[in-house]
């Protein structure tokens, strides 16, 4: 591998971990505010201060943990189909051209 194509290779992964991890912040900053928001809403409906509020933080701890790891599974799969097209592209310029009913000795040709 060139020096060119090994950094253009680390720099796509550079950008595919940032992507990630703000994709993982996100989710992870909407699930703590919808449990806040649920649980207080909750609490002020049934009179129970603190519980429902509670309940929900602790059940958003494992939903964001499964949600991180989803979009991590993801990404990675991101990054092969990427790689895999980069590949066929490759292979279709180090082949010769020739047309499309044509065997490849080129017999038939004349």
């Amino acid at each position: 591998m060139t020096q060119t194509k090994q950094t253009n290779r680390q720099n796509m992964v550079y950008t595919l971990l940032v992507v990630m991890i703000g994709q993982v912040g996100c989710i992870t900053i909407a699930i703590i505010l919808a449990s806040v928001f649920g649980g207080v809403w909750l609490d002020n409906t049934f009179g129970t201060k603190p519980v429902f509020t509670l309940v929900l933080l602790f059940a958003g701890i494992p939903l964001s943990v499964f949600l991180m790891l989803y979009v991590a599974k993801n990404a990675g799969a991101f990054e092969g189909k990427i790689r895999s097209r980069r590949e066929k592209k490759l292979l279709l310029r180090r082949r010769a051209w020739r047309p499309k009913n044509v065997p490849p000795g080129g017999a038939g040709l004349f």
